[in-house]
């Protein structure tokens, strides 16, 4: 499991200010013990400045600090197809010169919870200017700043009602030679356990509409522990659903997990 941090310019802490940023963090964080390692130098990772260890209870985090931008792919992949927040944010991403790679290492099975653990460090890393974090594994991302608590809030609250599709799922929009209209689609939902989903759509429809309905599809199987198979049924304030598999045709819907939402006319009250 790993994020990705953008950074304005490369400004890389010490241990000891590292370790001081993390604990203002959270009290979870207070025992947090850094240790900087010696560095890998190569093609494929750039010129790694710095390379921290970080852990905490059962947690452990490896922190790459690189002084060059991320690839200019992995921006086309997780900046240019997020939908839910702002140009200027998108703008700030592209400007970017400096990144850092969080890898998680430790011993917690829960995948969510490893993608909590990443994102307390990325709030961690915003005294250093971090501005957007890119989740690679979902092709999303989003501002490191709508992961921090704001006056009043606690960072474990934010983080454990994060919506899904801020930042551990990605939701993007396609258009395909040859469907009309566009098709809505998810994509990491499967390492979280639970399917992606997809839904075809005319060009007028209200993508914020399917973001709801996806979210609360998302929300009822963590809560029940229900996952949602082809051929099982959804009923919602309007329509009912019917899950399927993509057809042959549907191959961009690609995925290790997928089904596809299929509206069906109403039939009565269903109990």
């Amino acid at each position: 499991m790993n994020l990705q941090v953008l950074f304005p310019r490369a400004v890389w802490p010490f241990a000891d200010t590292f370790t001081r940023m993390l604990q203002k963090v959270h009290p979870s964080l207070a025992h947090v013990r850094v240790e900087m390692r010696i560095p890998i130098e190569g093609p494929s990772v750039g010129l790694m400045e710095q390379l921290a260890l970080v852990q905490w209870a059962q947690h452990t985090v490896y922190v790459g600090f690189l002084s060059v931008p991320a690839p200019a792919d992995l921006l086309e992949q997780t900046v240019n197809t997020a939908l839910l927040y702002e140009d200027a944010w998108k703008e700030q991403a592209h400007a970017h010169t400096a990144h850092a790679i969080l890898i998680y290492k430790g011993q917690e099975r829960s995948p969510l919870e490893q993608y909590r653990a990443l994102a307390k460090i990325a709030v961690g890393l915003l005294p250093l200017g971090a501005s957007v974090v890119l989740n690679p594994n979902a092709c999303t991302s989003c501002p490191v700043v709508r992961l921090a608590p704001q006056p009043g809030e606690e960072l474990e609250q934010v983080l454990s009602t994060l919506p899904w599709m801020t930042l551990f799922i990605g939701f993007v929009t396609l258009q395909v030679e040859g469907h009309e209209g566009l098709w809505v689609r998810t994509c990491g939902a499967p390492r979280l356990n639970m399917p992606d989903l997809a839904l075809h759509i005319d060009r007028d429809q209200d993508v914020r509409n399917i973001y709801r309905l996806f979210r609360s599809t998302f929300d009822t199987m963590h809560s029940t522990g229900v996952r949602f198979k082809a051929g099982d049924m959804l009923v919602d304030e309007e329509l009912q659903w019917k899950f399927r598999q993509p057809r042959a045709d549907e191959g961009f819907l690609y995925s290790p997990q997928l089904i596809v939402f299929e509206p069906m006319p109403p039939t009565g009250p269903m109990h």
